[in-house]
């Protein structure tokens, strides 16, 4: 069976748009024409993708079907198109904001030393949309912190692989008040704190008489989702933060800032899971991009 690329193309944009009139507009062609596309394919396909009225465009299931797989198809024909043209392989990596900022330097430059050939694609993303990306194949491999990546429905379907585990650290002012005092726990929470991640699913890790003492002190003062910004906020306030150890290593101390052992006894770690499809063979330069993450 021969299915035409541009054929699957036009289908989606009236999957998308649940309207010929709307897609037509999308593609720059005529309504006929348009239609004439979805029949063909449906004749290639033997299969009818939409029910069709003067009001409505309504997917079947084996549209619905189709249309899960065309997305597959499609990324997948852009990729080889990308490297057949280039004769460079490219790699699509999708994290979430903390391990971008904490991890993803250091990693892709020794990865570079490595293979200096191979393009490299990295951008942020909600992990559910992640999931659905490497389920399409719009991504190779998704890196997330270990406690999100337990929430991932089908994992049978992934190979899913601890690559970091280390402590975080707490980061201050280098003459905050706190520093006079036996820094316990209940010391550390007298003041305000910026995270840059304490969502639900982190907090139900946490043992619950502790995150209710947490709870009762206010923390945190400010919850944003970038390393950098917290940095900033400490170095100009009486705030204090978690940083993952490598990451405040790095920046924190560039910017004479204190860093010294996490306060909180949650036992909460910077523990970060890889995350691809399940290969019959493995893919020797995709571990060598895991293990470069490695510290």
């Amino acid at each position: 069976m021969n299915i035409s690329l541009t054929r699957l193309t036009r289908f989606l944009a009236v999957y998308r748009n649940r309207s010929l009139s709307r897609a037509a507009g999308e593609l720059g062609m005529t309504h006929s024409a348009l239609t004439k596309s979805l029949q063909l394919l449906e004749q290639e396909l033997g299969a009818e993708l939409f029910n069709r009225t003067t009001r409505s465009v309504v997917p079947t299931d084996s549209g619905n079907r189709l249309a899960q797989r065309a997305e597959e198809l499609l990324a997948l024909a852009d990729q080889i198109g990308e490297e057949v043209i280039s004769g460079k392989r490219h790699i699509r990596l999708i994290t979430g904001p903390m391990v971008i900022e904490a991890s993803l330097a250091p990693a892709l430059a020794k990865f570079y030393k490595a293979y200096p050939d191979i393009r490299i694609t990295a951008e942020t993303l909600p992990l559910d949309i992640a999931v659905a990306r490497l389920r399409q194949k719009q991504a190779e491999v998704l890196l997330f912190h270990s406690t999100k990546v337990s929430t991932i429905p089908e994992q049978r379907l992934f190979q899913i692989t601890q690559i970091i585990d280390e402590a975080y650290v707490a980061v201050m002012r280098k003459d905050h008040p706190v520093l006079e005092s036996p820094c316990a726990i209940d010391d550390m929470l007298q003041y305000k704190w910026a995270i840059p991640g304490y969502g639900r699913i982190f907090r139900s890790a946490i043992p619950t008489e502790i995150e209710e003492k947490y709870r009762r002190s206010g923390f945190p003062h400010y919850r944003v989702l970038s390393l950098v910004t917290c940095l900033a906020l400490v170095s100009e306030s009486d705030m204090i933060t978690l940083l993952p150890m490598p990451f405040a290593l790095r920046e924190a101390r560039s910017q004479n800032l204190k860093v010294m052992p996490m306060p909180l006894d949650d036992d909460a770690r910077y523990d970060v899971s890889a995350i691809t499809l399940i290969k019959s063979d493995p893919d020797p330069v995709l571990e060598d991009l895991k293990n470069a993450f490695a510290i």
